[in-house]
């Protein structure tokens, strides 16, 4: 009797009766909606103790708040109103670590970017141990060591809701109950705790607070250094292209001295001339790259709007302050691609060969207005993200000219193969007239062995040369076969071409859940695809190859990519791939393609690689 008295005593001076906590959302749930935004936050990576701590006590408060015996509810009903304050806790603490964080990576860029910041932020371990004690007296000094703490780093003046005087309040209470903290007293334990709990909350909020004023100037630091840089690199490169173009006009002076003596100098003059060409070839093949690293980068830049615009309005502040570094650094790799182009175009516009031949002056006006137009549509990206729906038409309808150009080859490679087949078919008729030359001969008793075996000899070398020209066609028409696969595998998903073969990456998000190595229902379809391509061409092989990033352990990791190589395999062994042509092989962690110290590096790692040979 005595004991329930107590209790109430305690729940009275801390004013939250029970009547109330029944009628109104219980402590419980209200824990377990701030402990998700803890979670959110990162509380599970930077307040981990505190975290476990609240997930621990609403697990309790659940498993007795039905209990017959009353003791047991009012135990269930103050570790509930405990969690509630520790994942108030929890939360303080995973907003100042993350931000902290956030304010070490943007350091960390300045000084990669050759910048100085050496800003030290205060830090305290997320798995740290609060040692409060096996007594009352003991968690009453720890309670008061937090409240404290809490106004040693000027809670009481930075943080509007420090509740410190509730906190104090607790605290002096739990000293009545206890007698001064002579006598050992579950309500004092409770009344101490939820003092340090409010106290700690206060302090994290402090360190918040301070953490978060430093956090504008670096990243305004960070962004000038970075475009610095890039600035930087722009001009190296803008003075390589200057010397390149210098050397190409005293190539092309050269060229114009040495044309009126052609006879003497015809040597000198073709040198010249192919090294010319080299020069026109290696500055069309920049343009070609450029063009398809801008491609590239708008891609991944459209994708990071649409992540970070996402993140605005769900994310949590880590996430948001990332995605926008993201954005920033594509934004600037972007710029420094156009400024490429624009010297790209600078220099074709200088060259005398180009103006002087229409057909190329048609495609430099043509590279120009291209361009501009890109130059103005990612303008109004800029301005507005709205506008990502236009830059995605923009580059499907880039996709599609690589389409027809790729067509184009293939026409060209058709073409090539004809004419292929007609140069055999006259070596044959020439064979079959050199057959006949050699019958008649035979039939000749007086002409002389000598003439007949020369007959002969022209015969064979007829037919070694049609033997060549066969070799050559069914070389083309597997060119040709190999252009238009990877033409349409490029419609399905990413191919590039590589010295160990055709590489054809799958993400493992789309083709798996995490974890698991069973093939997603829309996975299946892309299979599907997949196997219709490589079974247009019987001469393939194709090595199925899984790959994760590293996290968990190495042995886990290569178990999981042989399962999904595996499922892949046989998948497309089910439809109609055959089995002899087709392997499957696990490489785990070994082979990242990005870095595994970021979630978009992690997720690049995950995929499935199907790499497509000749036999």
């Amino acid at each position: 009797m005595h004991r329930v008295i107590r209790w109430a005593l305690a729940l009275a001076l801390v004013g939250v009766p029970l009547a109330a906590q029944q009628q109104n959302l219980p402590d419980a749930t209200q824990a377990q909606q701030i402990l998700i935004l803890a979670d959110n936050a990162g509380a599970q990576i930077y307040a981990k103790s505190l975290y476990d701590d609240a997930s621990y006590r609403i697990r309790f408060a659940q498993e007795n708040i039905n209990s017959p015996k009353a003791s047991n509810q009012e135990q269930a009903r103050m570790r509930a109103r405990e969690a509630l304050f520790a994942a108030r806790a929890a939360l303080a603490k995973a907003r100042w670590l993350s931000t902290n964080q956030t304010v070490n990576n943007l350091q960390a860029d300045i000084r990669r970017f050759g910048g100085t910041s050496n800003i030290t932020l205060t830090s305290e371990d997320p798995n740290i141990d609060y040692r409060r004690g096996s007594t009352t007296k003991e968690r009453i000094a720890a309670a008061q060591a937090a409240i404290d703490q809490a106004r040693a780093a000027g809670a009481e003046q930075s943080v509007p809701d420090n509740d410190l005087a509730t906190a104090i309040g607790n605290l002096d209470s739990a000293r009545k109950v206890s007698r001064n903290g002579a006598n050992n007293s579950d309500v004092a334990d409770y009344l101490a705790y939820i003092a340090e709990m409010i106290a700690r909350r206060a302090y994290y909020m402090a360190r918040f607070n301070e953490s978060s004023r430093v956090l504008p100037d670096v990243q305004l630091q960070r962004t000038r250094l970075a475009q610095t840089y890039s600035e930087q690199s722009a001009s190296t490169e803008r003075a390589q292209r200057e010397e390149a173009e210098r050397r190409a006009a005293e190539l092309q002076r050269q060229l114009n001295a040495e044309s009126a003596n052609r006879e003497a100098q015809a040597a000198e003059l073709e040198r010249l001339r192919s090294q010319v060409d080299e020069t026109r070839r290696a500055m069309q093949q920049r343009i070609d790259a450029d063009r398809a690293a801008r491609v590239e980068a708008e891609r991944n830049l459209d994708e990071s709007m649409r992540q970070y615009e996402a993140a605005a309005a769900s994310g949590n502040q880590a996430d948001i302050d990332r995605l926008r570094r993201q954005v920033e650094d594509q934004e600037i790799a972007l710029r420094a691609i156009q400024e490429r182009e624009r010297l790209d175009q600078a220099a074709l516009s200088a060259d005398e060969t180009v103006r002087t031949d229409p057909q190329r002056q048609a495609a430099l006006e043509q590279y120009r207005r291209e361009r501009e137009a890109d130059v103005a549509a990612r303008a109004e990206i800029q301005r507005r993200h709205e506008a990502a729906v236009a830059a995605a038409q923009q580059q499907r309808q880039q996709a599609e000219s690589q389409a027809q150009a790729l067509r184009a080859q293939i026409e060209q490679a058709q073409a090539a193969a004809q004419q292929a087949a007609q140069a055999a078919q006259a070596a044959q008729q020439q064979a079959q007239q050199t057959q006949q030359q050699l019958e008649a001969s035979k039939q000749q008793a007086q002409q002389s062995q000598s003439d007949a075996e020369k007959a002969r000899q022209a015969a064979q070398a007829t037919q070694a040369e049609l033997e060549k020209t066969r070799e050559e066609l069914a070389r083309r028409d597997a060119e040709a076969r190999q252009l238009r696969m990877q033409q349409e595998l490029a419609r399905i998903a990413a191919t590039k071409s590589e010295s160990r073969g055709l590489v054809v990456t799958l993400s493992g998000g789309i083709l798996f859940d995490a974890g698991k190595s069973t093939l997603k229902p829309g996975a299946k379809k892309t299979l599907d695809r997949i196997a219709e391509q490589l079974k247009s061409d019987p001469a393939i092989k194709v090595v199925v190859e899984g790959h994760t990033d590293n996290t968990g352990k190495s042995d886990k990791n290569m178990a999981l990519s042989e399962k999904r190589a595996q499922a892949v395999r046989d998948h497309l062994v089910s439809k109609g791939v055959p089995e002899d042509r087709i392997t499957a092989s696990g490489k785990g962690e070994s082979e990242p393609v990005a870095t595994n110290k970021t979630v978009a590096g992690r997720q690049a790692n995950r995929r499935v690689e199907l790499v497509i040979t000749r036999s």
